[in-house]
Protein backbone atom coordinates (compact mmCIF):
# COMPACT_ATOMS: atom_id res chain seq x y z
CA UNK A 1 0.00 0.00 0.00
CA UNK A 2 2.65 2.23 0.36
CA UNK A 3 4.04 2.16 -2.56
CA UNK A 4 0.96 1.96 -4.29
CA UNK A 5 -0.28 5.33 -2.49
CA UNK A 6 2.98 6.67 -1.63
CA UNK A 7 1.73 6.48 2.41
CA UNK A 8 1.85 4.97 4.96
CA UNK A 9 -0.85 2.45 6.34
CA UNK A 10 -0.52 2.21 10.30
CA UNK A 11 -2.70 -0.69 11.74
CA UNK A 12 -4.80 0.92 14.73
CA UNK A 13 -6.05 -1.51 17.80
CA UNK A 14 -9.07 -0.56 16.40
CA UNK A 15 -8.74 -1.52 13.23
CA UNK A 16 -6.90 -4.58 14.01
CA UNK A 17 -10.06 -5.69 16.14
CA UNK A 18 -12.40 -4.36 13.31
CA UNK A 19 -10.43 -6.92 10.48
CA UNK A 20 -10.34 -9.66 13.57
CA UNK A 21 -14.76 -9.13 13.60
CA UNK A 22 -15.07 -9.00 9.98
CA UNK A 23 -12.77 -12.53 9.73
CA UNK A 24 -14.87 -14.06 12.43
CA UNK A 25 -18.16 -13.74 10.73
CA UNK A 26 -17.14 -14.54 6.97
CA UNK A 27 -15.98 -18.02 9.04
CA UNK A 28 -19.30 -17.95 11.04
CA UNK A 29 -20.96 -17.63 7.12
CA UNK A 30 -18.64 -20.11 5.64
CA UNK A 31 -19.13 -22.82 8.25
CA UNK A 32 -23.26 -22.22 8.12
CA UNK A 33 -23.11 -22.50 3.95
CA UNK A 34 -20.60 -25.73 4.63
CA UNK A 35 -23.08 -27.16 7.02
CA UNK A 36 -26.41 -26.49 5.60
CA UNK A 37 -24.38 -28.12 2.24
CA UNK A 38 -23.29 -31.07 4.01
CA UNK A 39 -26.88 -31.65 5.78
CA UNK A 40 -28.15 -31.49 2.26
CA UNK A 41 -25.72 -34.21 1.15
CA UNK A 42 -26.17 -36.51 3.93
CA UNK A 43 -30.02 -36.30 3.32
CA UNK A 44 -29.81 -37.61 -0.23
CA UNK A 45 -27.66 -40.20 1.05
CA UNK A 46 -30.25 -41.17 3.08
CA UNK A 47 -33.02 -41.56 0.42
CA UNK A 48 -30.68 -42.73 -1.94
CA UNK A 49 -30.21 -45.86 0.66
CA UNK A 50 -33.89 -45.60 1.47
CA UNK A 51 -34.59 -46.21 -2.24
CA UNK A 52 -32.29 -48.43 -2.95
CA UNK A 53 -33.80 -50.96 0.13
CA UNK A 54 -37.15 -50.53 -1.64
CA UNK A 55 -36.12 -51.28 -4.70
CA UNK A 56 -33.92 -54.37 -3.87
CA UNK A 57 -37.45 -55.56 -1.35
CA UNK A 58 -39.36 -55.01 -4.51
CA UNK A 59 -37.51 -57.15 -7.01
CA UNK A 60 -37.46 -59.81 -4.41
CA UNK A 61 -41.25 -59.45 -4.67
CA UNK A 62 -40.86 -59.47 -8.02
CA UNK A 63 -39.19 -63.01 -8.49
CA UNK A 64 -41.72 -64.66 -5.80
CA UNK A 65 -44.42 -63.34 -8.26
CA UNK A 66 -43.20 -64.74 -11.26
CA UNK A 67 -44.37 -68.00 -11.08
CA UNK A 68 -47.79 -66.90 -10.22
CA UNK A 69 -47.88 -64.18 -13.19
CA UNK A 70 -46.70 -66.99 -15.61
CA UNK A 71 -49.47 -69.11 -14.37
CA UNK A 72 -51.94 -66.51 -14.26
CA UNK A 73 -51.33 -65.93 -18.09
CA UNK A 74 -51.46 -68.96 -19.47
CA UNK A 75 -54.99 -69.64 -17.55
CA UNK A 76 -55.94 -66.07 -19.11
CA UNK A 77 -54.56 -67.57 -22.45
CA UNK A 78 -56.45 -70.71 -21.88
CA UNK A 79 -59.84 -68.67 -20.95
CA UNK A 80 -59.24 -66.55 -24.05
CA UNK A 81 -59.66 -69.68 -26.31
CA UNK A 82 -62.70 -70.59 -24.76
CA UNK A 83 -64.06 -67.80 -25.29
CA UNK A 84 -63.35 -67.81 -28.67
CA UNK A 85 -64.92 -70.86 -29.50
CA UNK A 86 -67.98 -70.21 -27.73
CA UNK A 87 -68.24 -67.17 -30.09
Amino acid sequence: FRFEARRHYYVTPTSYLELINSFIKVLQAKREEVSSTKSRYDVGLDKIAATEAAVGKMQEELTALQPVLKKTSEENSAMMIVIEEKQ
